[in-house]
């Protein structure tokens, strides 16, 4: 199956996943705000139904982390947040320019470690108990 990536997220779509998923509610205002000031927002469709979308947040310069990655449950399992996260991260490489350094982070929810592995994130116990990739130039 064949979906598009948008480099945007839809207000109404991030609070319409995040209630299919049960998670709690948040103010429409507040993910307006946090959209707005996010460094990349990526929404993958199935024709004109939005099925997943996800963030980095971060200084724009060192640090960012993955945040808010979200698939429909129909969906799940598909291949749609593996697409979310790599889109994520293949934009956050353009980004970053020739000579610099910047630090990729997620906090996976309990069970999800191995899914952001899978993704191309690192995972050392040794160094911190989050998941991370270094992009360099």
């Amino acid at each position: 199956m064949e979906y598009k990536v948008k480099n945007e997220i839809n207000i109404q779509d991030f609070l319409d996943i995040r209630k299919e998923l049960e998670w709690n509610d948040i103010p429409q205002g507040l993910v307006q705000k946090a959209i707005q000031g996010s460094m990349i927002n990526i929404s993958v469709y199935d024709s004109d139904i939005c099925i997943g979308l996800g963030r980095i947040v971060g200084d724009h310069a060192l640090k960012g982390m993955i945040t808010d990655v979200m698939v429909r449950k129909e969906y799940q399992g598909k291949g749609v947040g593996k697409l979310v996260v790599t889109s994520l991260i293949d934009k956050l490489i353009n980004m970053v320019n020739e000579g610099e350094c910047f630090q990729l982070e997620a906090s996976p929810t309990a069970g999800n470690r191995e899914f952001y592995i899978k993704c191309g994130l690192k995972y050392k116990p040794e160094n911190q108990d989050g998941v991370y990739l270094w992009i360099r130039k």
